[in-house]
């Protein structure tokens, strides 16, 4: 079948991209500032926005012959039915939500990424998305905030969110603050575009609070079950090992309520039972957020850091000079904190976890290519703010590397490898 299934980033449900309804795009308004184009109530918008009677853009289903459907969807601009403007909008079917044109189109891949409590999901986000802008071109990458929202909200568009906090971050260089636990779950999405295969995947990512860690495993088992990869934030201040002896440095976690492993570890598991064993041969990035803490105190931390420092230079990314992946490097790096996994920070449990990840049951050994775990360590920042959340300087480490691997573990993509 020509058609693709599409999974709604919003509402979770899936739908082939010809059930797609077009939007209608215009704006004009006529002498009275009324919208020429009536604006219309859904009762799946309503339930989704947890309001009554909300005013939408008008939509109607495509219109296409059942040969088209068939072989190959032609996805043209169609004339509204109610005020014949042309558009070439798509909303999801079910909540009837703007969805990005493109995957409708020829559909898509998606890497989902989530967090633990404290673990820094939004600085990671907009730390992974500045550097992507930055250096993605070393590797033939264009990160592009998807400008969606709904009518009257342009405020709430993963470019415009965006654009608001990479300011904040690395103009103003304040630390963003922790996101509300009543906040509504609204998915960021950004494009990542590779010109030279002409391939596309996107970012999704839920700007949730920490605290609603479980409950976002639970209710977006079916997203992470379809996506391609998944990176997982985890906090490294939030290890009981790590947070007891930099205590007396005044390293405390500053974000609010610390991570629990051991519920972590329940909701990784209930997560596995319900996903199935097929996600376990797609890509995992364990992701030990704040990372700079443990290299900066290595020492009082018995922490072998030398495979992250070069004398007193952390050592980056080779892909950021070089425009190639250092394979040897990430599996040199996953193996030390595994290690210190197993050995000092008492989260054998993650460990376990981590290593049944695998297409290969009972592979141990992380350089196997059969392995589809690996652990990373990151700084969004690249150092501790001040009590008051500033920072002198804003240098984010190793937030690309967990992003590169799943991407070149997908193998659709061209990703140089160093040899």
């Amino acid at each position: 079948m020509a058609t693709k299934k599409i999974l709604c980033p919003y509402c979770l449900n899936d739908f082939e991209n010809t059930e797609a309804l077009y939007q209608c795009e215009s704006e004009e308004r006529d002498n009275d500032g009324e919208f020429r184009c009536q604006r219309v109530t859904r009762e799946g918008y309503d339930k989704y926005w947890k309001g009554e009677d909300l005013l939408m853009r008008y939509v109607w289903e495509q219109k296409s012959g059942f040969m088209s459907r068939l072989f190959k969807p032609k996805f043209d601009h169609q004339k509204c039915p109610q005020c014949g403007y042309r558009s070439r909008r798509y909303v999801c079917p079910h909540c009837f939500n703007w969805l990005p044109t493109e995957l409708i189109e020829k559909g898509a891949e998606i890497i989902s990424v989530i967090g633990s409590p404290s673990s820094g999901k939004t600085n990671y986000i907009i730390s992974l998305i500045h550097q992507l802008r930055k250096y993605g071109y070393k590797l033939d990458f264009q990160a592009i905030p998807a400008q969606m929202y709904r009518d009257g909200h342009k405020d709430e568009a993963t470019q415009s969110v965006y654009k608001k906090m990479d300011r904040q971050l690395f103009t103003d260089k304040t630390v963003l603050q922790k996101t509300n636990e009543k906040k509504m779950d609204i998915p960021w999405i950004f494009s990542l575009y590779q010109p030279t295969t002409d391939k596309t995947i996107y970012l999704v990512f839920y700007d949730s609070a920490g605290e609603k860690f479980q409950m976002d495993l639970k209710n977006t088992v079916k997203y992470l079950k379809d996506s391609a990869g998944v990176i997982m934030l985890l906090d490294t201040l939030s290890i009981d090992y790590v947070k007891d002896i930099l205590k007396g440095k005044g390293m405390e976690n500053r974000g609010g309520a610390s991570a629990d492993y051991e519920e972590i570890q329940t909701a990784l598991n209930n997560f596995r039972s319900e996903s199935g064993t097929d996600i376990e041969k797609k890509p995992f990035a364990f992701v030990f957020s704040k990372f700079d803490s443990i290299i900066d105190n290595s020492h009082e931390l018995d922490f072998a850091a030398d495979e992250f420092m070069a004398g007193d230079n952390k050592l980056d990314s080779e892909f950021i000079k070089t425009g190639q992946l250092d394979l040897e490097k990430i599996n040199d790096i996953s193996e030390v904190i595994e290690e210190n996994i197993e050995n000092k920070w008492d989260l054998g449990a993650l460990g376990a976890y981590a290593r049944n990840w695998s297409a290969k049951k009972g592979v141990r050994d992380p350089r196997n290519p059969a392995n589809n775990y690996k652990f990373f360590g990151v700084s969004a920042l690249g150092g501790m703010p001040d009590e008051n959340g500033n920072l002198e300087k804003v240098e984010p480490y190793r937030v690309m590397d967990p992003l590169v691997w799943i991407l070149h573990k997908l193998g659709q993509f061209n990703i140089p490898v160093k040899k």
